[in-house]
């Protein structure tokens, strides 16, 4: 989400008409007024999801009133999105199931957004949530927007994130000190050694800004950073402060894992028990 803003690439907002969907319409209409980016209002209607694995036929009648309905959360979401501040708004009804969807438009998002408990229609029948999907296998990055501290007018709250020198560090430090610069919050990373653990240390001492902080922290010099070192493990410490924080900024796995288990246990934590908005950062091309 940190990338120019000539490029135009939308931040997309999954709709569902659930309160928690329009928590994300208003969380992500800030933040395209604020990365000045077009946002973009996705309402799935799951079409496959009520034609019995697509051997009965949907009338035309169902699928319309689907289409209806679909309107009716858009034009609901696009109401708090003006009243957000954002101008330039598109909106898309789509006939297949939430995650497809989503993932098809995340290709060229600047960032997509859903609920912290959006799972599109006919939750039921899906396989899992679309947030985990898209955490798990979208190219840009994924906000989840759960919690309500981050809707408090308090300046003071911090941006979190956490580096461990995996392959997501240094898209996760510049995304994170993007966020805090225009969000005008202080910055506090959490190093760790490896995934799992915090390196520990005694409390006071913090270490220069190593490799992944400098370059984010000559671009960004407005940008207030706090460094701790802890001796509990990263999904505690970021869990436990999200509690008073905007955000949380973390890459979409840690030095282990295994292929087509791209989130780590630390983003799978966050994702689903983050008392704040969760910001899932994948890593740049050129490391994976």
């Amino acid at each position: 989400m940190n990338q120019p803003a000539s490029s135009l690439a939308p931040i997309v907002v999954g709709v569902d008409g659930s309160a928690e969907a329009f928590h994300a319409v208003r969380w992500a209409a800030r933040a395209a007024v604020r990365h000045q980016l077009p946002l973009e209002l996705v309402h799935a209607t799951a079409f496959p999801d009520v034609t019995a694995g697509g051997i009965v036929p949907l009338p035309d009648e169902m699928k319309e009133t689907l289409r209806r309905r679909g309107r009716h959360h858009l034009r609901a979401a696009q109401e708090l999105a003006n009243a957000a501040g954002a101008l330039d708004i598109r909106e898309r009804l789509d006939p297949d199931r939430a995650a497809p969807a989503l993932l098809d438009l995340a290709g060229s998002a600047s960032c997509v957004a859903v609920g912290g408990s959006f799972h599109g229609r006919f939750a039921a029948l899906l396989t899992g949530s679309v947030s985990s999907a898209l955490a798990s296998h979208a190219p840009c990055p994924v906000a989840v927007v759960q919690g309500e501290s981050w809707d408090e007018p308090d300046a003071a709250r911090p941006v979190l994130t956490g580096i461990d020198g995996g392959p997501a560090s240094a898209a996760v430090a510049e995304a994170a000190f993007a966020e805090a610069s225009t969000l005008k919050a202080p910055l506090v990373v959490f190093h760790a050694t490896h995934d799992g653990d915090l390196t520990g240390s005694e409390a006071g001492e913090a270490p220069p800004l190593d490799e992944y902080l400098a370059a984010s922290s000559r671009r960004y010099p407005n940008v207030h950073v706090d460094q701790v070192l802890a001796s509990g493990r990263p999904r505690h410490e970021l869990l436990t402060r999200s509690q008073d924080a905007q955000l949380v900024v973390v890459g979409s796995r840690g030095r282990g894992g295994f292929p087509g288990l791209l989130l780590g246990s630390t983003g799978q934590a966050l994702l689903h028990y983050a008392a704040c908005p969760v910001l899932i950062v994948r890593p740049h091309p050129a490391t994976g």
